[in-house]
Formats: C-alpha cells, structure tokens, sequence
C-alpha cells in the first residue's frame, strides 16, 4: 500500500543510524560506523499558533544565537512508519522545496507528535505523522 502523500513529498530527510559495527583508528580507539536512513516526507509550517508557541523554546535553542528555525509538520510518505530504533529529538540533515525550484537545506530535529487515537482505533497505518524544528544552513 502506498501513502496517499505519495507524490506530494517536499522533503528529504538523511537520519545516520549507529550500525552496530565498529573501525579501530591508528591509536587502537573503536569508532561507531554509521549508515544513512532516508526518509521522504510532505512538511509545511503550522497554521494553528497555539502548536507553534508549544514548541517556542526547543525552536530557540535549536536556532542557536544568530541562526533562524522554523516548526515544521505534515506527513511520511516513504517509508510510512517510523522504523525501528527511530528516537525523537534525534537529528537529520534536510532538503526541502518551499516552491516551485527553490531549495534549502540545513538541519532537521524530529519533535515527539502523537497520533490521533481514532487513526489507531481504526487501524490506518497508511499516515504517520511528522513535526520538528528546520534550522537553514
């Protein structure tokens, strides 16, 4: 089955996931390897403020002293579950369209988002929902 956001998506979100194996430098020293995960979503800024002025304060620490964020939420489209092992507040690097040819990249911290209970009672996993803060580069 297919996301009903297939063809809609605007963002590429690159996740490095720890793949459980190790190098060991000249010194002796293990270092993790990591492996990229992709995930393809539909995002675009809240209408609601009150969702915004929820999340104003991880918006500014993220932001940093002199760099601009903005909330983002929507929908994943591929894959459309989150996968194993995916933990918020991790971070992503992120290329998104905000119109038509223009793209930015930057930075991409996922935030916790709850999904609406009558989408689970009825047993549609074909939507998941997606929300964090994007920091342009």
């Amino acid at each position: 089955m297919t996301s009903p956001f297939s063809g809609f998506e605007n963002t590429t979100l690159t996740f490095q996931f720890a793949d459980r194996t190790y190098t060991i430098n000249a010194v002796g020293n293990r270092s993790p390897n990591y492996q990229a995960l992709i995930i393809k979503a539909l995002l675009k800024p809240p209408t609601d403020y009150s969702t915004i002025s929820r999340y104003a304060d991880e918006i500014q620490q993220f932001a940093g002293a002199d760099g601009h964020a903005v909330l983002l939420e929507g929908y994943l489209v591929e894959p459309q579950v989150y996968p194993q092992g995916f933990e918020f507040l991790m971070e992503a690097d992120i290329e998104i369209t905000v119109a038509i040819g223009k793209q930015e990249t930057g930075r991409f911290k996922l935030l916790p988002v709850v999904q609406s209970p009558y989408i689970v009672a009825m047993g549609i996993d074909a939507i998941t929902p997606i929300r964090g803060v994007f920091r342009r580069n």
